[in-house]
């Protein structure tokens, strides 16, 4: 009897492109894997290099003498592009995934347009007025996605609602769980006044902080800012060991800068890790997997009511609403890969 082949589909490939903060693309890279994705990245450099002296000298010549504000960015996405080429134009992907597109030049998302088979995405994690350069690349994406409720009042634009989310494959365990408070971030200085009035109620508390700041400033200046029990850091804390961090604490706590309503990736993460969270972001309480029990929103001034917040067990949030932004529920909703659960944002109160 003539045995039947059967032969199997391969993996959906996607072109993922984003600012490699902290290691964050790597992690991107895993998740997407981990879901069975096969993944060609860029790191779009923040801070970029010129090649060579005589590319900056071209450079500069097309911004000043010929007016080519986005000469350097066309540079830029043009290096990207030939690396890119041999890969793409050997195999287009299924998808494209796009983080800050205003990185990158048009010329660029044409090329990424070109060869991607079905759903290209945009996905703005910043809030997006802070970027005027971003509303030039809208056009180019099927669907883009933007995670602050105020930016939804952008009405004459095409712009989808989605959150940031949890990385679902990493373990969930809390074995060598710590009686602290963590948080990690940047120094800024609209939410300086709040991380140094919760460090010096701590101490009176004698509450263990494991509170980070990235300063790159003098060191001689980080404690006109903040008191002894915040710390400096000179680079920044991968996000593989950031996680880990937040897997051995207790409570997390989350400054929002002043510009943002959107929640950060912090709220997903003590969501998905069953923590505690104490944060400035007062737009949380109108998100669905919010509870009094869990969240603790501060207004920066007043700890009335924090005393009892620590004392109260943790809520368990139902199965399908933590399931709601996960990683693999994301990454399905933005590609329009059923089945998924669409991810909303709520109409908020500035």
């Amino acid at each position: 009897m003539e045995q039947l082949e059967y032969q199997v589909a391969p993996p959906p490939r996607i072109y993922l492109a984003l600012p490699n903060i902290s290691g964050i693309t790597e992690l991107f890279i895993q998740n997407l894997q981990h879901h069975g994705f096969d993944v060609i990245s860029t790191d779009i450099a923040m801070q970029f290099s010129y090649p060579s002296f005589s590319a900056r000298l071209q450079t500069k010549y097309r911004q000043l003498l010929l007016g080519e504000r986005d000469a350097k960015l066309r540079l830029q996405s043009k290096i990207i592009q030939q690396e890119l080429s041999a890969q793409l134009n050997e195999q287009p992907v299924d998808y494209a995934l796009i983080i800050r597109s205003d990185l990158l030049h048009p010329e660029l998302l044409t090329f990424v347009r070109r060869n991607t088979r079905h759903t290209m995405v945009a996905y703005q994690w910043d809030g997006i007025q802070r970027y005027p350069n971003i509303w030039r690349t809208i056009p180019y994406f099927d669907r883009f996605f933007i995670f602050d409720p105020a930016d939804l009042a952008y009405q004459q634009y095409p712009l989808l609602p989605t959150t940031n989310f949890y990385f679902d494959h990493l373990p969930t365990d809390n074995t060598n769980t710590n009686n602290n408070f963590y948080f990690l971030g940047f120094h800024n200085d609209d939410r300086a006044a709040g991380i140094s009035n919760f460090a010096r109620y701590a101490k009176q508390q004698g509450w263990q902080l494991n509170f980070n700041i990235l300063w790159n400033q003098e060191p001689s200046k980080f404690h006109n800012f903040y008191p002894e029990n915040v710390n400096f850091i000179t680079s920044a804390i991968s996000f593989d060991e950031n996680q880990v961090n937040i897997r051995n604490s207790k409570i997390l706590v989350d400054f929002v800068i002043q510009a943002h309503h959107g929640l950060s990736f912090r709220t997903f993460e003590a969501l998905h890790y069953q923590k505690k969270l104490i944060t400035t972001n007062t737009q949380i309480r109108y998100y669905d997997f919010y509870h009094p029990d869990n969240i603790f929103i501060w207004d920066g001034l007043s700890f009335d009511g924090i005393t009892d917040f620590l004392k109260q067990p943790y809520y368990e949030i139902d199965p399908p609403i933590k399931e709601r932004y996960s990683f693999g529920n994301w990454i399905r909703y933005i590609l329009d890969i059923p089945p998924y659960d669409p991810i909303s944002l709520p109409k908020i109160t500035i």
